[in-house]
């Protein structure tokens, strides 16, 4: 069995923390040429309502009212989420990979914070928020009411997870409060600007670039930005959905289905491409080995 070192590639991620925030301006953006990446991951709805406890906590401390967790809001908040996954926002007020305010995924929404980090608790990212001049604005905004409140994992490069919050916080009451402790699987469309979707940001990656005859494996489309580049963020897998045209170079070799499987069928190498479904014209490729079935492999190849 081939493994990897799940501990290495989790701290170099966890060492990557990032904050940001944002409060939300009127000022309109134009539209953009975009395309669509489709991202699954969870919310954890224990680890918002963790998060929101600890927030009110805060506010309390600081003689400020608590907090409801709207639902509306929430949903805006895990969409956010999973768009960090994609585009970490570089400017206040926070921009979408859409490339509009924050505040175009629901016009309740006055100030936005947003964390990203690979193993933590709810309680450790309220701590780093406090310690933000910024975030700390947002915790304590005295004209808040509601809040949106996301805890997203998505999963990265060869696995590992990577954890996205958000609070999206707004001077309406709350609606209707959002009392789940559910973990729950979203897939989300993520609408991205034709300048964010460059070929140097997508590849095709697989667990191992060598596989046995008649072994099959999933391919995996990943995204990583430039942001995410410069924070070591390991790259978002990307639902294989999102692309089409899948080849092989030598079928013989390795053949690859329409959901980007491929199965080794004898010994050589083949590439195995695709093409991104909407927005720019990306074909991304990746080269196989399949080896006999006697053979050994090297785990790192």
């Amino acid at each position: 069995m081939r493994k990897l070192s799940r501990r290495a590639a989790s701290i170099a991620l966890a060492a990557a923390m990032l904050f940001t925030t944002a409060g939300v301006s009127q000022k309109k953006v134009e539209a953009a040429s975009t395309g669509k990446l489709s991202v699954t991951g969870y919310q954890d709805y224990n680890d918002a309502q963790k998060i929101l406890k600890e927030v009110n906590k805060y506010r309390k401390k600081n003689g400020r009212k608590a907090l409801k967790m709207d639902r509306g809001l929430t949903n805006s908040a895990i969409m956010r989420g999973f768009e960090t996954t994609i585009y970490i926002p570089e400017t206040s007020p926070h921009r979408r990979p859409n490339g509009k305010l924050s505040k175009s995924i629901n016009k309740k929404i006055i100030y936005e914070n947003c964390a990203q980090s690979a193993e933590t608790t709810p309680k450790q990212i309220v701590k780093g928020w406090i310690n933000s001049s910024t975030h700390r604005k947002g915790l304590l905004l005295s004209n808040a009411k509601s809040v949106g409140v996301a805890a997203v994992t998505v999963v990265s490069r060869d696995g590992y997870e990577a954890n996205t919050w958000v609070l999206d916080f707004s001077s309406s009451k709350a609606k209707k409060v959002e009392k789940s402790k559910a973990r729950k699987q979203f897939t989300k469309n993520i609408v991205t600007k034709n300048s964010y979707l460059k070929k140097s940001y997508l590849k095709l990656d697989s667990r191992y670039g060598t596989i046995w005859e008649t072994e099959k494996m999933q391919m995996k489309p990943t995204y990583q930005g430039k942001m995410m580049k410069e924070y070591g963020v390991y790259p978002t897998v990307i639902n294989t959905s999102s692309f089409t045209s899948w080849k092989s170079s030598n079928p013989s070799v390795a053949s690859v289905d329409s959901n980007g499987r491929i199965t080794g069928n004898k010994a050589g190498t083949a590439t195995i491409s695709a093409k991104l479904k909407t927005g720019t014209k990306i074909t991304i490729s990746k080269k196989i080995k399949v080896v006999p079935t006697n053979q050994q492999i090297d785990p790192w190849e």
